[in-house]
């Protein structure tokens, strides 16, 4: 679509006043895009206005702290929480008890062994901070004793 010499002349004389280009766009039935394009054809510029933005912006990591310091004991909760759920999800994978003398109360006093053939990362570190498939996939190469049986097997070598 092509201009008009009348829109050309009020592009001209309102561009640089103008706080919004969306006014112009009203006025003229254009696009700001299209404003834009044809200001910078016609070797137009505009002033910069002042935003609209606060200028004390805290940085992102200031605002991440202070959310946290506020919500800690939910974050937390959460934390453990998801925690939990993935144990269970891999004791399960394991065989829910213990493979020396079949203990199950307690998922806490549960431990995954490693066989010294296939050891390739600690579950523990994989429940803390490790995606979900990774532990699943190395829960799978382990078996599953309690926390008495684990001691007991380690130290028979000595």
């Amino acid at each position: 679509m092509r201009w008009t010499k009348e829109e050309i002349e009020f592009l001209k004389e309102n561009y640089s006043k103008v706080k919004h280009i969306s006014e112009i766009s009203k006025s003229l039935n254009k696009s700001a895009k299209a404003i834009n394009h044809k200001a910078a054809r016609i070797s137009i510029s505009r002033p910069r206005f002042p935003s609209d933005k606060p200028t004390n912006r805290q940085p992102r990591i200031v605002i991440e702290k202070r959310y946290y310091e506020k919500n800690k004991e939910k974050i937390y909760q959460q934390k453990m929480g998801r925690r939990k759920r993935l144990k269970e999800e891999a004791v399960k994978i394991a065989g829910e008890k213990c493979k020396v003398c079949g203990y199950n109360k307690c998922i806490s006093a549960l431990e995954f062994h490693h066989n010294q053939s296939n050891k390739e990362g600690n579950v523990s570190t994989l429940l803390k901070n490790g995606s979900r498939q990774k532990l699943l996939k190395e829960a799978e190469k382990c078996i599953l004793l309690c926390a008495n049986c684990h001691r007991e097997l380690h130290n028979k070598g000595l």
